[in-house]
Protein backbone atom coordinates (compact mmCIF):
# COMPACT_ATOMS: atom_id res chain seq x y z
CA UNK A 1 0.00 0.00 0.00
CA UNK A 2 1.08 3.40 -0.71
CA UNK A 3 1.04 6.05 2.01
CA UNK A 4 2.59 8.80 0.02
CA UNK A 5 0.86 9.24 -3.48
CA UNK A 6 3.34 11.07 -5.65
CA UNK A 7 1.72 13.97 -8.03
CA UNK A 8 1.77 12.80 -11.48
CA UNK A 9 4.41 14.54 -13.12
CA UNK A 10 3.50 17.23 -15.47
CA UNK A 11 6.08 18.43 -18.59
CA UNK A 12 9.38 20.23 -17.24
CA UNK A 13 11.05 23.00 -18.78
CA UNK A 14 14.86 22.30 -19.33
CA UNK A 15 17.62 24.91 -19.77
CA UNK A 16 19.26 25.23 -23.31
CA UNK A 17 21.70 22.19 -24.11
CA UNK A 18 20.24 19.88 -21.60
CA UNK A 19 18.03 17.19 -21.54
CA UNK A 20 15.24 15.59 -18.49
CA UNK A 21 13.96 12.12 -18.94
CA UNK A 22 10.84 10.70 -16.80
CA UNK A 23 12.14 7.04 -17.29
CA UNK A 24 14.88 5.12 -17.90
CA UNK A 25 13.12 3.66 -20.88
CA UNK A 26 12.69 6.45 -22.43
CA UNK A 27 16.16 7.63 -22.48
CA UNK A 28 18.25 6.40 -25.70
CA UNK A 29 20.69 3.26 -25.31
CA UNK A 30 23.57 5.07 -26.13
CA UNK A 31 22.51 7.36 -22.68
CA UNK A 32 21.81 4.54 -20.78
CA UNK A 33 25.02 2.79 -21.39
CA UNK A 34 26.94 6.54 -20.69
CA UNK A 35 24.79 6.79 -17.05
CA UNK A 36 25.97 3.11 -15.77
CA UNK A 37 29.44 4.16 -17.53
CA UNK A 38 29.34 7.24 -15.12
CA UNK A 39 28.46 5.67 -12.03
CA UNK A 40 30.76 3.04 -12.19
CA UNK A 41 33.89 5.47 -13.05
CA UNK A 42 32.65 8.31 -10.93
CA UNK A 43 30.64 6.77 -8.02
CA UNK A 44 32.47 7.41 -5.00
CA UNK A 45 29.67 6.04 -2.69
CA UNK A 46 27.24 3.02 -1.22
CA UNK A 47 24.85 4.82 -2.92
CA UNK A 48 26.23 6.42 -6.31
CA UNK A 49 25.46 3.01 -8.28
CA UNK A 50 21.81 3.51 -7.35
CA UNK A 51 21.03 6.01 -9.97
CA UNK A 52 20.76 3.29 -12.47
CA UNK A 53 17.82 1.77 -10.35
CA UNK A 54 14.75 1.93 -12.87
CA UNK A 55 12.28 4.13 -10.43
CA UNK A 56 14.60 7.35 -11.30
CA UNK A 57 14.48 10.23 -13.33
CA UNK A 58 17.38 12.07 -15.24
CA UNK A 59 18.58 15.14 -15.85
CA UNK A 60 21.68 15.13 -18.71
CA UNK A 61 23.59 18.43 -18.73
CA UNK A 62 24.85 19.61 -22.60
CA UNK A 63 26.65 17.27 -24.45
CA UNK A 64 25.79 14.54 -21.77
CA UNK A 65 28.80 15.30 -20.17
CA UNK A 66 26.95 14.66 -16.54
CA UNK A 67 23.77 12.81 -15.07
CA UNK A 68 22.23 13.24 -11.88
CA UNK A 69 19.37 10.96 -11.28
CA UNK A 70 16.32 11.48 -9.08
CA UNK A 71 13.20 10.41 -7.57
CA UNK A 72 10.38 13.53 -7.79
CA UNK A 73 7.75 13.72 -4.88
CA UNK A 74 5.81 16.65 -4.93
CA UNK A 75 7.70 19.55 -5.44
CA UNK A 76 10.68 18.05 -4.09
CA UNK A 77 13.72 15.97 -6.42
CA UNK A 78 15.50 13.88 -3.84
CA UNK A 79 19.11 12.94 -5.33
CA UNK A 80 21.34 10.24 -4.44
CA UNK A 81 24.64 9.42 -5.88
CA UNK A 82 25.61 12.93 -6.44
CA UNK A 83 26.99 14.55 -9.41
CA UNK A 84 27.62 12.00 -12.02
CA UNK A 85 30.36 13.47 -13.94
CA UNK A 86 34.13 14.00 -14.16
CA UNK A 87 35.37 17.00 -11.94
CA UNK A 88 36.14 19.57 -14.07
CA UNK A 89 31.89 18.98 -15.32
CA UNK A 90 30.44 18.95 -11.82
CA UNK A 91 30.17 22.43 -11.39
CA UNK A 92 28.48 23.18 -14.64
CA UNK A 93 26.41 20.20 -14.27
CA UNK A 94 25.07 21.61 -10.67
CA UNK A 95 24.67 25.17 -12.26
CA UNK A 96 22.16 23.58 -14.68
CA UNK A 97 20.71 21.62 -12.60
CA UNK A 98 19.93 24.09 -9.98
CA UNK A 99 18.16 26.58 -13.26
CA UNK A 100 16.08 23.48 -13.82
CA UNK A 101 14.92 23.07 -10.37
CA UNK A 102 14.25 27.28 -10.42
CA UNK A 103 12.43 27.03 -13.76
CA UNK A 104 9.97 24.36 -11.98
CA UNK A 105 10.03 25.86 -8.78
CA UNK A 106 11.39 22.90 -7.14
CA UNK A 107 13.22 21.81 -4.13
CA UNK A 108 16.19 19.90 -4.28
CA UNK A 109 17.87 17.39 -1.94
CA UNK A 110 21.12 16.46 -2.32
CA UNK A 111 22.13 13.34 -0.18
CA UNK A 112 25.22 11.55 0.99
CA UNK A 113 27.99 14.23 -0.11
CA UNK A 114 31.16 13.88 0.62
CA UNK A 115 33.30 16.46 2.30
CA UNK A 116 35.13 17.68 -1.35
CA UNK A 117 31.16 17.85 -2.73
CA UNK A 118 29.86 19.71 0.23
CA UNK A 119 32.55 22.35 -0.49
CA UNK A 120 31.36 22.40 -4.41
CA UNK A 121 27.16 22.49 -2.66
CA UNK A 122 28.22 25.42 -0.53
CA UNK A 123 29.70 27.89 -3.04
CA UNK A 124 26.21 27.40 -4.87
CA UNK A 125 24.67 28.36 -1.63
CA UNK A 126 23.05 25.10 -0.64
CA UNK A 127 21.88 24.30 3.02
CA UNK A 128 24.46 21.38 4.16
CA UNK A 129 23.42 19.12 7.37
CA UNK A 130 24.91 15.96 8.12
CA UNK A 131 22.83 13.14 7.65
CA UNK A 132 24.86 10.14 8.20
CA UNK A 133 28.20 8.53 8.12
CA UNK A 134 29.38 5.98 5.76
CA UNK A 135 31.17 3.18 6.98
CA UNK A 136 34.51 1.80 5.16
CA UNK A 137 36.98 -0.62 5.24
CA UNK A 138 40.63 -0.06 4.14
CA UNK A 139 41.36 -3.06 3.35
CA UNK A 140 45.07 -2.39 2.30
CA UNK A 141 45.29 -1.43 5.80
CA UNK A 142 43.58 -4.20 7.63
CA UNK A 143 44.27 -8.12 8.15
CA UNK A 144 41.98 -9.24 10.83
CA UNK A 145 44.28 -10.24 13.19
CA UNK A 146 44.38 -8.94 17.21
CA UNK A 147 41.37 -8.98 19.83
CA UNK A 148 39.21 -6.24 18.20
CA UNK A 149 38.53 -8.96 15.48
CA UNK A 150 37.87 -11.63 17.64
CA UNK A 151 34.06 -11.92 17.16
CA UNK A 152 34.37 -11.85 13.87
CA UNK A 153 36.83 -14.47 13.77
CA UNK A 154 34.88 -16.85 15.76
CA UNK A 155 31.87 -16.14 13.34
CA UNK A 156 33.98 -17.31 10.48
CA UNK A 157 35.63 -20.76 12.38
CA UNK A 158 32.06 -21.49 13.20
CA UNK A 159 30.70 -21.35 9.46
CA UNK A 160 33.77 -23.28 8.51
CA UNK A 161 33.24 -26.13 11.01
CA UNK A 162 29.86 -25.86 9.17
CA UNK A 163 31.47 -26.30 6.34
CA UNK A 164 30.02 -23.25 4.20
CA UNK A 165 31.59 -22.31 1.26
CA UNK A 166 31.60 -18.71 -0.37
CA UNK A 167 31.58 -17.94 -4.60
CA UNK A 168 31.33 -15.09 -6.76
CA UNK A 169 28.64 -16.44 -9.48
CA UNK A 170 28.54 -15.09 -12.61
CA UNK A 171 25.93 -15.07 -15.17
CA UNK A 172 27.85 -15.11 -18.08
CA UNK A 173 29.67 -18.29 -17.54
CA UNK A 174 26.85 -20.89 -17.48
CA UNK A 175 23.44 -18.97 -18.38
CA UNK A 176 21.35 -22.51 -17.96
CA UNK A 177 23.05 -23.02 -14.67
CA UNK A 178 22.43 -19.60 -13.25
CA UNK A 179 18.93 -19.28 -14.55
CA UNK A 180 17.20 -22.98 -13.29
CA UNK A 181 19.69 -23.74 -9.94
CA UNK A 182 20.73 -20.33 -8.99
CA UNK A 183 18.03 -17.21 -9.29
CA UNK A 184 15.28 -19.83 -7.60
CA UNK A 185 17.08 -20.35 -4.67
CA UNK A 186 18.33 -16.48 -4.46
CA UNK A 187 14.88 -15.70 -4.89
CA UNK A 188 13.67 -18.13 -2.41
CA UNK A 189 16.59 -16.37 0.56
CA UNK A 190 15.49 -13.05 -0.97
CA UNK A 191 11.99 -13.79 0.06
CA UNK A 192 12.28 -15.71 3.51
CA UNK A 193 15.25 -13.17 4.44
CA UNK A 194 12.11 -10.11 3.77
CA UNK A 195 9.45 -11.77 5.07
CA UNK A 196 11.38 -11.48 8.61
CA UNK A 197 11.32 -7.99 8.42
CA UNK A 198 9.06 -5.30 9.46
CA UNK A 199 8.26 -4.37 6.19
CA UNK A 200 7.98 -7.45 4.53
CA UNK A 201 9.44 -5.81 1.72
CA UNK A 202 12.69 -4.28 -0.13
CA UNK A 203 12.46 -0.47 0.74
CA UNK A 204 12.89 1.98 -2.00
CA UNK A 205 15.35 4.89 -3.28
CA UNK A 206 17.92 4.52 -0.69
CA UNK A 207 18.06 1.08 -0.77
CA UNK A 208 19.22 -1.08 -3.90
CA UNK A 209 15.91 -4.25 -5.04
CA UNK A 210 16.91 -7.35 -5.93
CA UNK A 211 16.98 -8.03 -9.20
CA UNK A 212 19.07 -11.41 -10.29
CA UNK A 213 18.49 -10.64 -14.09
CA UNK A 214 20.10 -6.88 -14.44
CA UNK A 215 22.86 -7.13 -11.87
CA UNK A 216 24.56 -4.81 -14.48
CA UNK A 217 28.20 -3.84 -12.91
CA UNK A 218 27.32 -5.34 -9.79
CA UNK A 219 28.56 -8.56 -7.93
CA UNK A 220 27.39 -11.46 -6.28
CA UNK A 221 28.57 -13.77 -3.97
CA UNK A 222 26.50 -16.43 -2.57
CA UNK A 223 27.17 -18.94 1.02
CA UNK A 224 26.55 -22.85 0.11
CA UNK A 225 26.41 -25.78 2.23
CA UNK A 226 26.87 -28.91 -0.52
CA UNK A 227 24.27 -27.77 -2.95
CA UNK A 228 22.05 -25.16 -0.83
CA UNK A 229 22.19 -21.28 -1.20
CA UNK A 230 21.69 -20.13 2.18
CA UNK A 231 23.07 -16.75 1.76
CA UNK A 232 23.65 -14.29 -0.79
CA UNK A 233 25.38 -10.66 -0.82
CA UNK A 234 25.44 -7.92 -3.83
CA UNK A 235 27.88 -5.25 -4.10
CA UNK A 236 28.02 -2.11 -5.77
CA UNK A 237 30.82 -0.81 -7.92
CA UNK A 238 32.56 2.50 -7.64
CA UNK A 239 35.77 4.32 -8.43
CA UNK A 240 36.06 2.14 -11.23
CA UNK A 241 36.54 -1.14 -9.19
CA UNK A 242 38.57 0.06 -6.40
CA UNK A 243 35.58 0.75 -4.56
CA UNK A 244 33.10 -1.73 -3.64
CA UNK A 245 29.84 -1.49 -1.21
CA UNK A 246 28.07 -3.99 0.96
CA UNK A 247 24.31 -2.85 -0.14
CA UNK A 248 22.43 -5.98 -0.28
CA UNK A 249 22.53 -8.99 1.82
CA UNK A 250 19.93 -11.50 2.49
CA UNK A 251 19.84 -14.65 4.64
CA UNK A 252 17.84 -18.12 5.28
CA UNK A 253 16.09 -18.35 8.50
CA UNK A 254 17.97 -21.83 9.16
CA UNK A 255 21.15 -20.48 7.87
CA UNK A 256 23.70 -21.14 10.82
CA UNK A 257 24.23 -18.15 13.46
CA UNK A 258 27.14 -15.34 11.96
CA UNK A 259 26.21 -16.47 8.08
CA UNK A 260 26.06 -12.83 7.36
CA UNK A 261 29.72 -11.85 8.81
CA UNK A 262 31.21 -14.85 7.82
CA UNK A 263 30.23 -14.25 3.87
CA UNK A 264 31.05 -10.40 4.07
CA UNK A 265 34.76 -10.89 5.65
CA UNK A 266 35.09 -13.75 2.86
CA UNK A 267 34.08 -11.55 -0.10
CA UNK A 268 36.69 -8.54 1.72
CA UNK A 269 39.38 -11.39 1.81
CA UNK A 270 38.53 -12.01 -1.65
CA UNK A 271 38.89 -8.00 -2.78
CA UNK A 272 41.78 -7.69 -0.66
CA UNK A 273 43.85 -10.03 -2.55
CA UNK A 274 42.63 -8.30 -5.81
CA UNK A 275 44.27 -4.84 -4.47
CA UNK A 276 40.94 -3.27 -4.03
CA UNK A 277 41.62 -0.48 -1.55
CA UNK A 278 37.68 0.22 -0.33
CA UNK A 279 35.18 -1.73 0.91
CA UNK A 280 31.61 -0.15 2.34
CA UNK A 281 29.62 -1.44 4.64
CA UNK A 282 27.41 1.29 3.69
CA UNK A 283 25.90 3.74 5.85
CA UNK A 284 24.46 4.08 9.22
CA UNK A 285 21.42 6.61 9.33
CA UNK A 286 21.46 9.48 11.43
CA UNK A 287 25.14 8.42 13.11
CA UNK A 288 26.32 11.12 14.95
CA UNK A 289 24.17 13.78 13.59
CA UNK A 290 24.14 16.01 16.78
CA UNK A 291 24.52 18.69 18.50
CA UNK A 292 23.88 21.16 15.80
CA UNK A 293 26.47 23.32 15.14
CA UNK A 294 26.73 26.61 12.79
CA UNK A 295 24.06 26.75 9.90
CA UNK A 296 22.64 23.68 11.09
CA UNK A 297 18.90 23.50 10.42
CA UNK A 298 17.65 22.36 13.69
CA UNK A 299 14.52 21.04 12.30
CA UNK A 300 16.61 18.12 10.71
CA UNK A 301 19.08 17.83 14.13
CA UNK A 302 16.33 17.73 15.81
CA UNK A 303 14.53 14.52 13.69
CA UNK A 304 17.48 13.07 13.22
CA UNK A 305 18.22 12.51 17.09
CA UNK A 306 14.70 11.71 17.56
CA UNK A 307 15.14 8.99 14.86
CA UNK A 308 18.49 7.88 15.90
CA UNK A 309 17.50 7.52 20.13
CA UNK A 310 13.34 7.08 19.83
CA UNK A 311 12.33 4.84 16.55
CA UNK A 312 14.65 1.71 17.10
CA UNK A 313 10.79 -0.26 16.94
CA UNK A 314 10.56 0.72 13.14
CA UNK A 315 14.24 0.94 12.24
CA UNK A 316 16.92 -0.18 14.33
CA UNK A 317 19.17 2.15 13.52
CA UNK A 318 21.49 0.92 16.63
CA UNK A 319 21.83 -2.48 15.92
CA UNK A 320 22.98 -1.47 12.09
CA UNK A 321 25.39 0.48 13.67
CA UNK A 322 26.81 -2.80 16.48
CA UNK A 323 26.85 -4.90 13.74
CA UNK A 324 29.15 -2.93 11.34
CA UNK A 325 30.94 -1.69 14.40
CA UNK A 326 31.86 -4.93 14.53
CA UNK A 327 34.27 -5.03 11.33
CA UNK A 328 36.19 -2.05 12.42
CA UNK A 329 35.75 0.55 9.77
CA UNK A 330 36.58 3.84 9.36
CA UNK A 331 34.13 6.42 9.09
CA UNK A 332 33.20 9.20 6.31
CA UNK A 333 30.97 11.72 7.40
CA UNK A 334 28.26 12.30 4.84
CA UNK A 335 26.25 15.29 4.62
CA UNK A 336 22.38 16.36 2.85
CA UNK A 337 22.89 18.93 0.49
CA UNK A 338 19.06 21.48 0.15
CA UNK A 339 18.43 24.27 -1.98
CA UNK A 340 17.00 26.69 -1.79
CA UNK A 341 16.24 26.49 1.62
CA UNK A 342 15.60 23.30 4.26
CA UNK A 343 11.39 23.05 4.65
CA UNK A 344 8.86 20.83 6.51
CA UNK A 345 7.93 19.52 2.99
CA UNK A 346 11.81 18.47 1.67
CA UNK A 347 12.27 16.55 5.10
CA UNK A 348 8.83 14.97 5.13
CA UNK A 349 9.92 13.76 1.08
CA UNK A 350 12.69 11.87 2.32
CA UNK A 351 10.37 9.38 4.17
CA UNK A 352 8.05 9.75 1.73
CA UNK A 353 10.06 8.29 -0.64
CA UNK A 354 12.32 5.56 0.88
CA UNK A 355 8.49 4.25 1.97
CA UNK A 356 9.92 3.69 5.77
CA UNK A 357 6.24 4.58 7.25
CA UNK A 358 4.65 2.44 4.59
CA UNK A 359 3.97 -1.01 7.31
CA UNK A 360 0.94 -3.04 8.16
CA UNK A 361 -0.29 -2.60 11.62
CA UNK A 362 -0.01 -6.71 11.99
CA UNK A 363 3.36 -6.45 11.38
CA UNK A 364 4.00 -3.55 13.66
CA UNK A 365 2.28 -5.13 16.57
CA UNK A 366 4.56 -7.91 15.77
CA UNK A 367 7.75 -5.96 15.92
CA UNK A 368 6.63 -4.34 18.57
CA UNK A 369 6.49 -7.25 20.99
CA UNK A 370 9.62 -8.83 19.30
CA UNK A 371 11.41 -5.00 20.26
CA UNK A 372 10.29 -5.13 23.89
CA UNK A 373 11.77 -8.88 24.75
CA UNK A 374 14.94 -8.24 23.50
CA UNK A 375 15.16 -5.35 25.61
CA UNK A 376 18.00 -7.17 28.00
CA UNK A 377 19.94 -8.00 24.75
CA UNK A 378 19.13 -4.78 23.43
CA UNK A 379 21.50 -3.04 26.25
CA UNK A 380 24.38 -4.35 25.49
CA UNK A 381 24.63 -2.89 21.91
CA UNK A 382 27.55 -1.08 20.95
CA UNK A 383 27.31 2.90 21.88
CA UNK A 384 29.00 5.15 18.91
CA UNK A 385 31.48 7.40 20.96
CA UNK A 386 31.17 11.34 20.23
CA UNK A 387 33.81 10.90 17.74
CA UNK A 388 35.06 7.99 15.54
CA UNK A 389 38.20 5.84 16.20
CA UNK A 390 39.08 6.13 12.48
CA UNK A 391 38.18 8.68 10.28
CA UNK A 392 37.91 9.03 6.57
CA UNK A 393 37.94 12.04 4.83
CA UNK A 394 38.27 11.49 1.10
CA UNK A 395 39.06 8.84 -1.00
CA UNK A 396 41.55 8.60 -3.90
CA UNK A 397 39.92 8.29 -7.20
CA UNK A 398 42.11 6.15 -9.23
CA UNK A 399 40.46 7.54 -12.74
CA UNK A 400 40.87 10.87 -12.56
CA UNK A 401 44.91 10.47 -12.31
CA UNK A 402 44.22 8.73 -15.87
CA UNK A 403 42.10 11.42 -17.28
CA UNK A 404 45.37 12.83 -19.70
CA UNK A 405 45.34 8.73 -20.61
CA UNK A 406 41.38 8.19 -21.37
CA UNK A 407 41.79 11.78 -23.61
CA UNK A 408 44.99 10.54 -25.62
CA UNK A 409 42.86 7.26 -25.85
CA UNK A 410 39.59 9.08 -27.35
CA UNK A 411 42.13 11.42 -29.54
CA UNK A 412 42.99 8.14 -31.53
CA UNK A 413 39.34 7.39 -32.76
CA UNK A 414 38.75 10.71 -35.25
CA UNK A 415 34.91 9.85 -35.70
CA UNK A 416 33.38 11.45 -33.42
CA UNK A 417 33.68 16.02 -33.49
CA UNK A 418 33.08 16.55 -30.27
CA UNK A 419 35.87 16.35 -27.27
CA UNK A 420 33.11 14.97 -24.70
CA UNK A 421 31.98 12.49 -26.82
CA UNK A 422 35.20 11.54 -27.57
CA UNK A 423 36.21 11.35 -23.65
CA UNK A 424 32.63 9.16 -23.55
CA UNK A 425 33.77 6.89 -25.74
CA UNK A 426 36.83 6.25 -24.32
CA UNK A 427 35.29 5.77 -20.97
CA UNK A 428 32.87 3.59 -22.26
CA UNK A 429 35.55 1.29 -24.53
CA UNK A 430 37.45 0.79 -20.96
CA UNK A 431 34.44 0.33 -18.53
CA UNK A 432 31.99 -1.38 -21.28
CA UNK A 433 28.88 -2.03 -19.94
CA UNK A 434 27.87 -5.54 -18.52
CA UNK A 435 23.51 -5.51 -19.07
CA UNK A 436 22.95 -9.16 -17.07
CA UNK A 437 26.30 -10.31 -15.50
CA UNK A 438 29.14 -9.19 -12.85
CA UNK A 439 33.02 -8.87 -13.82
CA UNK A 440 34.09 -12.72 -13.96
CA UNK A 441 36.04 -13.52 -11.01
CA UNK A 442 36.15 -17.20 -9.96
CA UNK A 443 36.71 -17.08 -6.00
CA UNK A 444 38.40 -19.98 -4.27
CA UNK A 445 37.71 -20.55 -0.47
CA UNK A 446 40.11 -21.98 1.39
CA UNK A 447 39.79 -23.48 4.63
CA UNK A 448 41.40 -21.54 7.52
Amino acid sequence: MRWFPQRASKSLQVPSGCEHFATQSAMPPQAIALLENYAYAYGATYDAYLATEDDRQYFWSPDRAGVVGFVRWQHVLNVVGGLLAAPEHEEQLLRKFIAFANRNRLTVNFFNLGRREKKIFRRHKFQINKCTEELIVRLDRVNWQGKAYGWLRRQENYCLRKKLRVAEIDPDTDPEFYRHQVVPQLEEVNREHLAGTVHGRELVFLEGRFDPWSLRRRRLFITSQADRILAFVILNPGLAGDFWAFEIYRRRTVAPRGVIPFTMLQVMRHLKDEGVPYASLSSVPFLRCGPPVKNDDLRFQGACQFFWHAMNWLFDVRGIYHFKSRFRPAYREMYLATYPRMSMLSMFALGASWRLFCISPLRLGRQLVHYWRSRAQRRQLATPPPRPERKIRDLVHPWYAENGLVEAEASEDPTPTNKLSLVAQALAKRYPPQNAASPAYPMQVKER
